[in-house]
């Protein structure tokens, strides 16, 4: 586990990818609050990104960004327990 720095240029790259893949959602990140990573390691060959976001009515949601689906969480360190009726569904 370690937390991102939106500063630091290896760290805004991941940004652009949480942005875009939360933009889909109608969800934007929360950028005052930390973010996390998970991964990649042994038995997890991927990473998963933790953090806030806002949607459009100014109600922020705990999210766990997986490779291949975002979901909302009740707590950051359950970002393991996802579920399918979790994931947020891109509108397009």
């Amino acid at each position: 586990m370690g937390t991102l720095d939106f500063g630091d240029e290896r760290d805004r790259q991941y940004l652009r990818s949480i942005r875009r893949r939360l933009l889909r959602r109608g969800l934007k990140p929360v950028l005052d609050e930390e973010w996390e990573v998970h991964g990649p390691h042994p038995g997890m060959p991927y990473m998963v990104f933790i953090g806030y976001a806002e949607d459009k009515k100014g109600y922020w949601h705990c999210v766990a960004i997986y490779p291949r689906a975002v979901y909302e969480i009740d707590d950051p360190k359950d970002w393991w327990k996802v579920e399918a009726e979790d994931r947020i569904p891109c509108w397009w």
